[in-house]
Formats: C-alpha cells, sequence, structure tokens
C-alpha cells in the first residue's frame, strides 16, 4: 500500500474522476479503476483518505488468454505509485 499526499486541486481533480470511472461494492471504503496500459488491463484499488490523502492498496493485472483470465496482484511501491501518477495525470487532464 501507497499513501500519497496530494494538492487540494489534484485531490478534487482525481477524486471528480474516481466518481465517473470507479467502481465499489455496497459499504465498501476503496473503489477500483478499470484502466488499460500499453493494451494491458489493470484493475486498480484506491481509497482516498483524509487531509487530501490517497492511498493505492493494490494493482490486479488481467491477462486474457486461450486458457482464460489469469491474474497477477501487484503491491510492489514504486509500481503502486507509477498507477497513482497515471490516474493524478488523467484526472487533470479531465
Amino acid at each position: 500500500m501507497i499513501i500519497r499526499q496530494l494538492k487540494q486541486d489534484q485531490y478534487e481533480c482525481l477524486q471528480h474522476s474516481l466518481t465517473k470511472t470507479a467502481h465499489a461494492g455496497p459499504l465498501d471504503a476503496s473503489c477500483t479503476v478499470d484502466m488499460t496500459v500499453n493494451g494491458v488491463e489493470y484493475a486498480v484499488k484506491l481509497q482516498p483518505e483524509k487531509h487530501c490523502k490517497m492511498a493505492v492498496l493494490q494493482v490486479l493485472r488481467i491477462g486474457r488468454g486461450e486458457t482464460g483470465p489469469h491474474f497477477e496482484l501487484i503491491t510492489k511501491g514504486a509500481l503502486l505509485s507509477s498507477f497513482l501518477e497515471l490516474l493524478i495525470y488523467q484526472g487533470a487532464s479531465r
């Protein structure tokens, strides 16, 4: 898990973007954003925190093969930070 302090405007843009693109289960504190990077599907699990902080809990890489889908759980800090940066950038550019 990675927690990052965002600027107020970054946090608001990302929150706005998440309301349009993310999905969450009932009573779930986190949400999941589906994204595709270089043709590969990912499910990024985020949790908004107090004081303009955002936590990236995990990322699931989804591979589609002939034998069906296969999944890879990503929990390394550098990769989680990279996915958060992509989401912040995408949220700011909308």
